[in-house]
C-alpha cells in the first residue's frame, strides 16, 4: 500500500512540474501585466490584483484584466458597504449618520453599476462599459461629498474608500486602453 502512495505522490509531483510555468513564462506574464498596469492610476494596486490571476489564466488579455479588477472592486464595495451599514447604527453624531446613510445608498448604486459593466465587458463592448462605469466614480464622489458637507468629517472607512476609488480609476484606465486599441485596429 505504501508503494502505491509513493507512486501517487511521484505522479502528482511529476505532473505539477510538467505543467508548472517556466521562469521565462512567469517573467513574460509579469511583463504583460506590468504593460497593462503601468499607465493606470494606481499601477501597483493593479499589478497586485492582476498578477495572481494572470499566472493562473491561459491567454490572459486586457478584457480578462478588466474582469479581474471589476471582481476586486465589487468585493471591496460589498465589504465597505457592510462597514457603512454597521457604522450607521453605531454613530452618535447625526450629521455623520446622515452622511453614512447617503454613502450606503451610493455604494448600493456602485454595485448596480458594476453589474451593468460586467455584462458589457462580457459582450466586449469597452466603449459602452467605460461610459456606464463613469457613474461608479460619481457615486463614490457623492459619498465623499456627503462627508465634506457634514462638517468635513472623515469617513470611518476612508482607507477602504481610497482602494475602491483606485480600483475604479484603474478599471476606467484599462477600458480606455481597450477602446483605444480597438479603435487603432479598426482603422487598419
Amino acid at each position: 500500500m505504501d508503494f502505491t502512495k509513493t507512486h501517487l505522490v511521484l505522479l502528482i509531483v511529476s505532473t505539477t512540474l510538467l505543467f508548472a510555468p517556466t521562469t521565462d513564462a512567469v517573467r513574460t506574464t509579469q511583463a504583460r501585466v506590468w504593460t497593462i498596469c503601468k499607465p493606470t492610476t494606481n499601477p501597483l494596486l493593479c499589478y497586485k490584483t492582476l498578477l495572481p490571476k494572470a499566472l493562473s489564466t491561459p491567454k490572459f488579455n486586457m478584457y480578462k484584466a478588466v474582469d479581474v479588477e471589476i471582481e476586486e472592486a465589487q468585493a471591496q464595495v460589498i465589504k465597505t458597504g457592510a462597514k457603512i451599514a454597521n457604522s450607521i447604527f453605531t454613530s452618535s453624531d447625526k450629521n455623520i449618520a446622515n452622511a453614512l446613510t447617503i454613502c450606503k445608498e451610493q455604494y448600493g448604486n456602485m454595485v448596480d453599476s458594476l453589474i451593468e459593466v460586467i455584462t458589457l465587458v462580457s459582450k466586449r463592448n469597452a466603449v459602452e462599459a467605460r461610459f456606464k462605469f463613469s457613474a461608479f466614480i460619481s457615486y463614490h464622489s457623492s459619498c465623499e461629498q456627503a462627508f465634506v458637507e457634514s462638517k468635513n468629517a472623515i469617513p470611518p472607512f476612508a482607507d477602504d474608500a481610497k482602494v475602491i476609488y483606485d480600483l475604479g480609476a484603474n478599471i476606467l484606465d484599462i477600458l480606455k486602453a481597450i477602446e483605444d486599441r480597438e479603435t487603432r485596429l479598426a482603422q487598419h
